[in-house]
């Protein structure tokens, strides 16, 4: 499969596969030092071979000395090419820097090397090429210009070696340095699921359409199910391939090809990405991340339009500041992103950004947080950025947490930075144990149950949160003392920003320490039922009445009458006296005073030890009340269990041992 780099040669653990990319200005030797170095003419199309430079990346494999292998993308060095180049340098893991002897050093050398530095490429070797074209002065002269040069940039460790390509001098050199430079690198985050950024995609006849690109994280082998993103299409592998060979799996680091079954040609397209399923469906507009201006350029002000590349792909993009107006020439900052389409960003993620006009890298950065929440202050949310990017995840917590205010912040809410629940939980909670967060945690689940997810806040939020729910469940008690029960629900909407379940916990807290009492489906003060200094006043008058009238007490709208109050205020206070006891409701409108109550029931037990049956007009006599008050007495004494309607008379009701 053309255009796919070969790890075959190397055993199932080898080391990590490495890519190297090439960089330089333009028609400074860099595919003919590729082609002496790989024996593979990396200028595949015939425009690049009559032309003599290079348009399109070129892929090729290189043996290094000890054996191992890497896999080379040799990018354009002309300034038209940049997108390309860039495109190229993205996943590299170190460089090759190409720099003529006859010509040092030259704008695109400068601006390539500014692109490496800000993909965060660390390590690379230096090749001074075309030895051959000039005296050992000169040659001189162009390796002190190119080591002035690197010692401005992160690079000025790096190996310089003087290369020819014509007559082969110091080969031997350039791939021992190579491979001296490859022992140093770390491969990062290359663990998890696959994702590989599209730079080539060609029909082949018979096999359908291939992809390539270099593989920056996971594995892809024959069967796995894929997803093409921004888009969404699906797709399966048909095979893999490093460097035109069949392959059973493919690792991070390498140029891979990649065959797609069931997957239209138009569906995918340099800049797009495969992905494994699990991480489908992520790609973003807008995201949070740290941008660094290259120096000796322009500021990058606030809502200025540049093309920003990431992966193969690129974007129109504005950059947002959380702190001033502009980023300063050599200086970084916090950012937010908003990009003209979806984007497949990831945390950590590198890209580049290039002015419109004229045309000219300005800066780039790193990816923070794939999309970008809704932050209350700007300085807190340029905490939580630096914070992510000095790797201090208990920082970035205590940021998030007191952001989020009375809504708090769970685990969950780190995973857009690319941080595992368990991992942004430890966080949370050392934050915690060092007294900068408050935890709200649910109790334990019964067996098999779901477990919620623990809270936390911002030092002194859970009290405000606490004493805004005790209050407002004192005045819904105050405002409707006949039922003073509120139900979670019904609380929860004076924190609005606090998920149901957590206000149950905080509410089953407060019950704990006896300020709120449970029942009736809902929390209630301590003492729920108080009445006010003119309803106690009222009770006590209404009390009076229905006492007085022994078994027939005045109605309610009787009472009303009298007392010349509404029936809604009269029946709030009854309402709160039946809470207490200290009167029954019996009927609709009907209340009796509790000793009535009992007297009365006393007289029914007597009937019944008697005769063993009670009538209703015996029941009446007995009690020398009107027919419907002895009615709904024994309705009330049913209700209780006490006794059993057969007809026309009570028995009493037998109990079940």
């Amino acid at each position: 499969m053309p255009g796919a780099p070969d790890t075959s040669g190397l055993p199932r653990d080898a080391a990590v596969p490495l890519t190297l990319g090439t960089a330089g200005h333009i028609d400074h030797g860099k595919t003919a030092l590729v082609t002496l170095l790989t024996g593979k003419n990396t200028d595949r199309l015939r425009e690049e071979q009559e032309r003599g430079i290079s348009i399109e990346l070129g892929y090729a494999e290189l043996e290094l000395p000890g054996g191992g292998r890497l896999s080379v993308v040799d990018v354009p060095g002309h300034e038209r090419f940049v997108r390309t180049m860039v495109a190229g340098a993205t996943g590299i893991d170190l460089f090759l820097l190409v720099i003529a002897a006859d010509d040092g050093v030259m704008p695109q050398t400068v601006e390539h090397v500014a692109i490496i530095e800000l993909l965060g490429v660390r390590h690379g070797v230096v090749a001074l090429t075309k030895a051959d074209l000039v005296d050992d002065e000169l040659l001189n002269m162009a390796e002190e210009d190119v080591r002035e040069f690197l010692a401005q940039t992160p690079y000025s460790g790096c190996e310089v070696v003087t290369v020819s390509a014509r007559d082969g001098r110091g080969m031997a050199g350039l791939l021992a340095a190579l491979e001296r430079a490859a022992a140093h690198v770390t491969a990062h985050r290359r663990g998890g699921s696959a994702r590989l950024p599209v730079d080539r995609v060609f029909p082949l006849k018979g096999i359908g359409t291939v992809v390539t690109g270099t593989l920056w994280r996971g594995e892809i082998r024959a069967g796995d199910a894929l997803v093409v993103e921004p888009g969404g299409a699906r797709t399966v592998v048909r095979s893999v391939q490093v460097h035109d060979h069949e392959a059973e799996v493919v690792r991070a680091g390498s140029r891979v090809g990649v065959n797609l079954r069931g997957l239209d040609r138009d569906a995918v397209a340099r800049g797009s990405w495969l992905v494994a399923q699990d991480a489908a469906g992520r790609a973003r507009r807008r995201f949070d991340a740290w941008v660094q201006v290259a120096p000796g350029g322009r500021p990058l002000r606030f809502g200025d339009q540049v093309r920003l590349h990431h992966g193969t792909a690129q974007y129109l993009a504005r950059v947002a500041p959380l702190e001033g107006r502009e980023i300063a020439a050599g200086a970084q900052a916090a950012a937010i992103v908003r990009l003209d389409g979806d984007a497949a960003v990831e945390p950590h993620d590198r890209f580049i950004l290039r002015a419109l006009s004229p045309v000219a890298t300005v800066g780039g950065g790193e990816v923070l947080v794939r999309g970008t929440r809704r932050w209350h202050d700007r300085g807190r949310h340029a905490a939580f950025l630096a914070a992510l990017r000095a790797l201090d995840l208990r920082a970035a917590a205590r940021a998030l947490a007191e952001d989020s205010g009375q809504g708090g912040a769970v685990a969950a809410d780190l995973a857009a930075a690319g941080f595992g629940a368990g991992e942004a939980g430890a966080a949370l909670a050392a934050a915690e144990q060092a007294g900068e967060l408050e935890a709200l945690r649910p109790p334990a689940p019964a067996s098999g149950a779901h477990v919620a997810a623990a809270r936390w806040f911002g030092v002194g939020t859970m009290a405000a949160l606490r004493a805004a729910l005790l209050a407002g469940a004192s005045k819904r008690a105050g405002a409707r003392p006949e039922r003073p029960f509120s139900s979670a629900a019904e609380l929860a909407a004076l924190t609005p920003a606090l998920p149901v379940e957590d206000v149950d916990v905080l509410l089953q807290g407060l019950v704990a320490e006896a300020l709120l009492v449970a029942g009736e489906g809902g929390y209630a003060p301590a003492g729920a039922g108080v009445l006010g200094a003119a309803q106690e006043a009222l009770a006590g008058e209404l009390l009076a009445r229905l006492g007085a009238e022994s078994f027939a007490p005045p109605t309610l709208a009787s009472l009303a009458e009298v007392l010349r109050r509404s029936p809604r205020d009269l029946s709030k206070v009854l309402d709160v006296l039946a809470r207490r006891g200290d009167v029954v409701r019996v009927d609709k409108d009907l209340w009796f005073d509790a000793a009535t109550i009992d007297a009365a029931r006393a007289q029914l037990l007597a009937m019944l030890s008697a005769d063993g049956r009670v009538t209703l007009a015996g029941f009446r006599d007995r009690l020398n009340c009107g027919r419907r008050n002895a009615q709904a007495l024994l309705e009330l004494f049913d209700r209780e269990g006490l006794t059993l309607r057969r007809g026309d008379e009570r028995i009493p009701r037998r109990r079940r041992s």
